[in-house]
């Protein structure tokens, strides 16, 4: 066998690589995908109070909209779509196949569609390395440090502040002076680390 035939059997014995993405429309265009769905026809977790901080990954919310009889119809009709186009897109020599998923603010409908397709697409086509992603869901969660460090940030700096405040009436002013020049060198420290972020 020579170099070139060795190079088409390792091509033909890679595995398709199946990724799920679910987004929002309202923060964006579609993620670049080989079929995007809208599922904003599915009722929406959001107006139900309990679930509206939830997400798509969490139990209640999961529930909430797989046990819509029209999820679960969208849901087979999506492995049957991966079933028949997925052969025909290794032929071709495409070695990744994407779906976006998308609802209003990608974070209730969309991630839970999401992971109920890839648990059925592992399960039913053991040979594909099968991924899922959630854009939205992953800025939330960069947005939620970002502040929570602002937060932590501004709560060190407040603090520093009220110790370089620190009331003059020890004994010693020995200790005062030593007090002071502590929460000042203190204080700097915060700034500078707070700069950095």
């Amino acid at each position: 066998m020579d170099r070139s035939d060795t190079q088409n059997v390792e091509t033909d014995k890679t595995p398709l690589a199946v990724e799920v993405v679910s987004f929002g429309f309202k923060n964006g265009s579609p993620p670049p995908a080989n079929i995007v769905l809208d599922v904003r026809f599915l009722k929406n977790p959001y107006w139900v109070e309990e679930l509206r901080p939830l997400t798509g990954l969490d139990a209640p919310v999961r529930k909430y909209v797989l046990d819509q009889e029209l999820a679960q119809d969208v849901l087979d009709n999506l492995v049957k779509l991966v079933e028949h186009t997925a052969p025909a897109m290794l032929q071709a020599k495409v070695n990744t196949f994407t779906i976006a998923l998308g609802c209003t603010g990608g974070q209730h409908r969309s991630p839970a569609m999401v992971e109920a397709l890839r648990e059925r697409v592992c399960s039913r086509f053991a040979d594909y390395e099968v991924s899922s992603s959630h854009r939205e869901l992953i800025r939330m969660k960069q947005e939620a440090e970002a502040n929570f460090a602002s937060e932590d940030g501004d709560s060190s700096i407040q603090s520093a502040s009220q110790e370089d405040n620190y009331p003059e009436s020890h004994d010693s002013s020995d200790s005062n002076d030593g007090a002071k020049k502590r929460s000042k060198s203190d204080a700097s420290a915060v700034m500078s680390k707070g700069s950095s972020n």
